[in-house]
């Protein structure tokens, strides 16, 4: 593993491999914060190899708790950029994870209001099998459902839809 020197302390660098390794992630997210800017480019070799340092993993490890924690990557980005020049970013944080709550008390309540939506379309569901004789079919999705339940469900059928999808897992060889 090569080092380099600042001042008179030798530091052991990295490949993109061993760093994405060591932060739990694969090059191809180390490469996308580099390119979003969230990670700093490192120096490279002469013939144009990447070479991180232990800051660097630990640069990602931040990265990927914040997002853990619900935040965009634009937002912890600029958070980053805020501590780089000096300026802490504890408010900017903390008013962004309000808004993160703000969002999830929304989305619960447009959740909850769904679930009650399906409950009514249940029970006029039940009323309907059971008036079905067995062996024929109930056509359930046929049916027509009350207006404000087909809006509380598509709003919420739409929220789910638009989640963000669980990061991909590491393949490790």
């Amino acid at each position: 593993m090569p080092a380099f020197t600042i001042g008179a302390v030798q530091n052991p660098t990295f490949t993109i491999g061993e760093a994405a390794r060591r932060a739990g992630v694969s090059p191809d997210t180390v490469r996308y914060y580099e390119r979003r800017g969230v990670v700093p480019a490192p120096p490279r070799t002469n013939a144009g190899y990447r070479r991180y340092v232990e800051a660097s993993v630990q640069r990602i490890l931040f990265v990927r708790n914040a997002l853990r924690v619900g935040f965009t990557l634009k937002e912890v980005a600029a958070f980053l950029r805020a501590r780089d020049e000096g300026q802490p970013p504890c408010r900017d944080v903390r008013a962004a994870a309000g808004r993160l709550i703000d969002d999830m008390d929304r989305q619960i309540a447009e959740m909850v209001s769904a679930r009650a939506a399906i409950v009514g379309v249940l029970g006029q569901w039940d009323k309907q099998l059971a008036a079905t004789p067995a062996g024929t079919a109930a056509r359930l999705l046929e049916t027509e459902l009350p207006r404000g339940a087909t809006r509380r469900l598509q709003r919420a059928s739409a929220s789910r839809r638009s989640a963000a999808p669980p990061s991909r897992p590491v393949r490790r060889r």
